[in-house]
């Protein structure tokens, strides 16, 4: 009986631990800047435009402003990738992301809780209705993703 238990036991240890590995977080790639082209779909001459303009944010009003195109994501990526990246100034929150993703043919923009007074939801809503998606929609992504950190 005691043999049993500790099995039953082991067998619900190893499981549990299965379970917890399988429902954590995936990797997330490492940043590689200001502009992070996993689906290689941005021009390098938007991208360079891009990397300045987020240098050029930065300096200016402490935020950071962070493009990122993945191949795929699951629910509620954009959340997990700004907060594992840490982007924005630590206890200032002042952050945005802009995610793009290929297979879903969705793009977001992730803001901290130190830009949500500038950059509501409305306005992020009608900054990728008129400036982004009509771009995405031509293939042209890298027009939509500068025109969005432009207007962010």
């Amino acid at each position: 009986m005691a043999r049993l238990t500790t099995s039953l036991l082991l067998i619900f240890v190893l499981a549990f631990q299965a379970w917890v590995c399988a429902a954590a977080d995936p990797a997330f790639p490492r940043p590689t800047g200001a502009v992070n082209d996993f689906a290689n779909v941005i021009p390098a001459g938007e991208r360079d435009v891009m990397e300045n303009l987020a240098r050029e944010v930065l300096q200016k009003t402490g935020t950071a402003v962070v493009v990122a195109t993945v191949p795929t994501v699951a629910d509620d990526y954009a959340t997990r990738l700004y907060e594992s990246w840490g982007i924005g100034k630590k206890g200032e929150d002042k952050g945005v992301l802009i995610l793009l993703a290929l297979k879903e043919r969705r793009v977001r923009i992730e803001t901290g809780y130190g830009v949500e007074g500038i950059l509501p939801d409305g306005a992020v809503g009608e900054i990728l209705r008129l400036h982004v998606s009509p771009h995405l929609k031509q293939g042209n992504y890298g027009k939509g993703l500068l025109n969005a950190m432009t207007a962010v």
